[in-house]
This record gives C-alpha cells, structure tokens and sequence, in this order.
C-alpha cells in the first residue's frame, strides 16, 4: 500500500460520512450500522492508516488522525465512533511480538478491545487459556480479532493488566446492546469460555503506557513510538465530541433562521434573543475547537520531539482536557435542543440523536469527567493520576 497523505485521508472520510448518514435511522433501531457500511470503510482501507509503513499502513500522525474521526462525526457520532476504532486498534498491534502483529496484520482484518481485565487466567505451555465475559465491546460484528483484558503474568514481566487478543471464531457474541446513545456502534458483550491464547498475542498494556515500547524492543519511528501511549489512544473522544458540536450549532442555526413564530407573528431569527443565543452557542463551539486543537498541537509536539513518556501531571492533563470537551459538548447539545423545544425532541430527530450520542461519549470509561479532574488535581500535590489513563 502506498503511502496515503493528509487530504486522501480526509476525503474519505467524507465520502463515509456521507455513506453513513442515509443509514442512521436503521443502524439506531439495529444497533448497530450494517455490514455494507463495514466492507466500504475496509475497501478504503481505513483500517491502515494507522499501521506503521513496514507492515503496509501509513503511519498517519495525531492531527490526520483526529480529523477523521472530527469529520465523520459530523455526519454521525456512531459512525465516527466505529471508524475512530477501525483505525485506532492497529496501534496497539503494533505493540504486540513481531508474530502477533504479523499474524494480525496479515489477516487484513478489523479488531477491536475491551480493555477492562475481567478475564480468568489458566498458564498452560505456550500461552494461556482465558474464560470470562465483557461488556461494551464496540464495534464487535465488524472485528474479526478482539483483545480482552485480563490481568497476565507474561514469563519475565510482573502481573498487569494485558490485552489477550482473541479470533472472532473463539468468542460468543451476546447481543444486549440497546443504550441511550452510540446506538449504532453495536457494542455489545462477549464471552470465551477456556479459549487458548499463545504469548505472542498478549500485549501487557502497562509496558506500553509507561514505557511506550512494543514487546521486543523498538523496530519503528512512527508517530505511534513517539507519544504518551494512552494520550494518543483517546483522541478520538474529544474529536468526536467537537464533530458533534459543530453539526450541532450548524442545524441550530438553519433551524433557527426557517424557524416560524406563530405566536409573535415573526421568523425567529428576526428576534434579538434568538441572534443572542445562536451566537452564544457558536462561541461555545469556538472554545471547544480551541481545546481539541490544543490536545492535537500537544501530541504532534511530543511527537516531533520523540517523548513516548512524560510526567503524571501531563498525562492527567491530557484525560482533563478531554473530559472537559466531552461535557461542553454534551450541555452544549442539551441546550440546543432546549432553544428549539419539542419540535427537535422527536426520537431520532438529528439534534435528539446528537444529544444522546454526545452524552454517551462524556460518560465513557475514559472520559468520566469526575474520575479525570480528580486524578489531574491529585497530581497537583504530588499524587498519583488516574490507574489506567
């Protein structure tokens, strides 16, 4: 595969966008956007931007990346969301033992995660075996390989938490997903019962984050090698997030402006309140641009300069920054819908489903806007940050 650049990218990222956007109302009542959608983001290769050049990917930076994801979310936040992961998951493959990433990439197939370790452990020669069951496995019916965490002793390493990367073929797929938002990802639960897993499958994620070395020792300079592993990992959640803003003050405002009020014998647009508010809303849009563009400009120069590693203040920055711009996004999308009233609450309504989806990404895992500004101020004072992030 030759090298994509920058605006190749991006124009695919329309063009998926604007794919998606027809198949909303099925994938939200589904759960989940079909297949159809799946094999287009595959023929675009999207999954290898991503992977480093030797292994056939383009080795694309943070700023190409975020903007990816920023313009499918303008379109839909589930699609983004999809496609944020496609390409996001090839990172850590690249962590793994030169066979496990081999193996992964050579397959030319999607893979996905769940990182919280819930898995049961049995050390058996060659590897392990695993049982367990895990929710929110985003975007489970497009992957062909999951990685599920588990806490692993790997031979020479001490016990941490571990991605142990599964064929689809070993798991079962328990279909429950039927949240308030993100309803077309289809993140639903796995399980594996006993299932084998060789070593070179297993990434131990705390070497990656607080070392930023892939098992083996370093074998790229790509821009993945290069920054705070968990920092670059979630970009795409305030990217998302500022996606949905912007679609979210854009409909405002065509809204507003064809918007008829019977009462007051008047277009809304011509009253005072309305300009007042609609410029409001931008301006919030503004300062959460602003913030992504800060998060983005931080990693692309960690990465200019080669800083894989950098203190728990700037790590938990990092998580407090994104948490930030999840909730301004998601009071952000709330607010819009209460400037327009009922006419915008109706169940899929693109303002109503905006809402959801924006609230659904200021309360993931990652993004708990609670656990992050605790961890940013323990640091503070000298404290640990947050255990994972």
């Amino acid at each position: 595969m030759a090298v994509i650049e920058h605006d190749e990218w991006i124009r695919r990222a329309e063009l998926i966008g604007k794919k998606a956007e027809p198949m909303v109302a099925e994938a939200e009542k589904a759960g989940c956007f079909p297949l159809e959608l799946r094999d287009y983001v595959h023929e675009l290769e999207m999954h290898k931007a991503l992977r480093p050049l030797q292994y056939g990917g383009s080795g694309i930076g943070a700023f190409t990346f975020s903007e990816i994801v920023r313009t499918i979310a303008n379109y839909n936040a589930s699609a983004a969301w999809l496609v944020y992961f496609v390409v996001l998951h090839e990172q850590w493959v690249a962590f793994l033992d030169e066979k496990g990433r081999q193996e992964v990439y050579d397959s030319n197939k999607f893979t996905g995660d769940i990182f919280m370790p819930l898995g049961q452990i049995e050390y058996v020669d060659g590897g392990v075996k695993m049982s367990g069951q895990w929710s929110f496995g985003s975007g489970v019916l497009w992957n062909d390989w999951m990685g599920l965490g588990a806490i692993v002793q790997i031979p020479g390493e001490d016990p941490q938490p571990c991605l142990v990367n599964v064929e689809k073929a070993q798991l079962e797929v328990i279909e429950d997903w039927n949240p308030f938002g993100l309803r077309g990802t289809g993140s639903h639960s796995v399980k594996v019962n006993d299932v084998f897993v060789p070593w070179h499958r297993i990434l131990p994620v705390l070497n990656a984050k607080n070392k930023g070395e892939p098992v083996g020792g370093h074998y790229s300079d790509e821009p993945i090698f290069k920054v705070p592993f968990m920092a670059f990992f979630c970009l795409g959640f305030p990217a998302i997030s500022t996606g949905i803003a912007q679609r979210v003050a854009r409909d405002l405002k065509v809204r507003v402006e064809g918007r008829q009020r019977i009462l007051y014998n008047m277009k809304e647009w011509e009253s005072p309140i309305a300009q007042r508010n609609l410029a409001e809303v931008m301006v919030r849009v503004d300062a959460i641009e602003a913030m992504n563009t800060r998060y983005i400009n931080q990693l692309e120069e960690w990465i200019e300069v080669g800083t894989p590693v950098v203190a728990e203040e700037e790590k938990n920055k990092m998580s407090a920054w994104r948490s930030h711009i999840g909730k301004e996004a998601s009071d952000l999308a709330f607010h819009a819908m209460n400037l327009l009233g009922a006419s915008a609450t109706g169940s899929g309504d693109p303002l109503e489903t905006a809402a959801r989806d924006a609230f659904m990404v200021y309360i993931h895992l990652g993004q708990i806007y609670e656990d992050n500004m605790m961890a940013y101020g323990r640091t503070q004072f000298g404290l640990s940050g947050h255990p994972l992030l």
